[in-house]
């Protein structure tokens, strides 16, 4: 994902495959290794992440990537997932078989020449935990294979198998291969040493028919602590839709009317004739209150619409000195790859940038939720975008009768979980808090008891002394009050 990511023509796509070997304790470092390649999909493999580590993946979104995550859910260890661009569209396939011996996921990619199925695998090599041998593999990927040649799309498998396929006389890697031959698919990565033992185990595999499609395969050794290296190819590919780097926006200018027209205007309607309100009924006269008020807001201020470019504001913790910080490493690394300087001098450059990183990211998210220091709604906002976590779901629709009952629901629902959780609260001090005479007999502290009555004066001082705040679906604003 370069810089001028947003500028570029995207007929192609740069894909890597990376077994990151633990994302969770190296994200900065995978993330700066992707950019500095510029990926812009990666199939990742062992990203040991788990379903509850909603922080971590808005840690990556916050870094300006997408990520699609499929964890390991019986037991640790393992989990695949993509990482990419954050302004390509990709959709998730949840219907896609588990199986034993391996781990896998699709993901589907829209173009012009039609689906690009994404599909992301994970072999275990055996081990006492996971006792499945390549002959099951070998069971079990034939059965996907079949499978996947009934689904639309045209499919590039990326992943870590665990197969060394650089011996292709060797039992399994022959059978492995025989069976791709067979289903017309074909292995595209060189028989090049994928991890630091040795050995091709990290492949790209696609139809024998779309194999001309995927070029410039290059094996690049990691730049960080993985024992993997990363597999980078490119697909050429037109995307169907452009970024969505911009979006249009409506508004009115509600500071360009003239009030006491709009007054006016007001008056002389059939909202002020008497005659026009006797023989609606409560439907159809909400109707011709909204209908008539946008008529006049369309008069007075006029819908505009504007077509506004996406603000991205990148990483606003990356300060000047971490920005020069992040220069040395680069060079430093570039350097290491040409043969014309030291990995330890790089290696030691890019441990400094992650620990300042984090350091940095953290002091600033600190003086963000201290900034929220007494607007309560603003700090649960700031803490659940960090925590990747969402607020209750509220009732969506179109068909307005359905949507209203569902509110009714939702809200007599919070109602109730408030009176059960007085009602308990109510039980670890005894008695029963529903009725209303032991409330009299616990409770001693201050009362309502006295009440008196508030002239017009008073109540529409203590109104116009209220916030501004209105819904979108208002007619009229309540600034614009007569």
């Amino acid at each position: 994902m370069g810089k001028d990511s947003t500028k570029r023509a995207w007929d192609k796509l740069v894909l890597a495959t990376f077994n990151v070997n633990r994302l969770v304790n190296k994200t900065v470092e995978v993330l700066e290794h992707l950019t500095d390649e510029g990926v812009d999909i990666c199939f990742l493999q062992e990203t040991f992440l788990k379903e509850a580590d909603t922080a971590k993946l808005q840690e990556i979104r916050d870094c300006g990537w997408g990520i699609l995550s499929n964890p390991r859910k019986h037991r640790s260890g393992g989990g695949i997932g993509m990482i990419f661009n954050k302004n390509l569209k990709l959709k998730s396939n949840g219907r896609v078989k588990k199986y034993k011996s391996y781990q896998v996921m699709e993901v589907v990619l829209e173009t012009n020449s039609g689906i690009i199925r994404l599909i992301d695998v994970y072999r275990p090599p055996y081990t006492k935990k996971a006792r499945y041998t390549e002959c099951h593999f070998l069971e079990e990927f034939s059965e996907y294979l079949c499978d996947l040649s009934g689904k639309p799309g045209t499919p590039v498998i990326a992943g870590d198998f665990n197969l060394h396929v650089e011996r292709p006389k060797d039992l399994y890697p022959a059978k492995f291969l025989s069976l791709l031959d067979q289903l017309g698919f074909i292995q595209c990565v060189p028989l090049e040493r994928t991890h630091n033992q040795g050995g091709t185990l990290d492949l790209v595999i696609t139809t024998k028919v779309f194999k001309d499609s995927i070029t410039s395969i290059n094996i690049v050794e990691s730049g960080t602590r993985s024992d993997h290296f990363l597999v980078k190819f490119v697909v050429s590919v037109s995307l169907k839709t452009s970024l969505n780097d911009t979006r249009v926006m409506n508004y009115r200018d509600f500071k360009s009317i003239v009030v006491e027209d709009f007054k006016a205007d007001i008056l002389v309607s059939d909202l002020c004739k008497r005659d026009a309100w006797c023989s609606e009924s409560l439907d159809e006269s909400v109707k011709m209150y909204n209908s008539i008020l946008l008529e006049l807001m369309d008069k007075h201020c006029p819908v505009i619409s504007k077509e506004m470019k996406s603000e991205d504001k990148g990483k606003p913790w990356m300060d000047q000195d971490l920005k020069a910080l992040q220069r040395q490493r680069r060079a430093a690394e570039r350097a290491w790859r040409k043969g014309k300087g030291q990995k330890d001098i790089f290696v030691n450059l890019r441990n400094k940038f992650i620990v300042i990183e984090r350091q940095k990211r953290i002091t600033y998210n600190r003086k963000a939720l201290l900034a929220s220091a007494g607007d309560t709604k603003a700090l649960y906002k700031k803490v659940y975008r960090l925590t990747g976590e969402t607020t209750q779901e509220r009732p969506h629709g179109n068909d307005t009768k359905k949507l209203a009952e569902s509110f009714k629901v939702f809200f007599a629902d919070k109602v109730n979980d408030i009176r059960l959780g007085i009602e308990e609260e109510g039980s670890h001090i005894g008695g029963n808090l529903s009725s209303s005479e032991n409330l009299e007999s616990t409770y001693s502290g201050p009362s309502f008891d006295k009440f008196h009555s508030i002239t017009r004066q008073h109540l529409l001082h203590t109104i116009s002394k209220m916030s501004n705040k209105f819904c979108s679906l208002d007619p009229k604003l309540f600034q614009l009050s007569c």
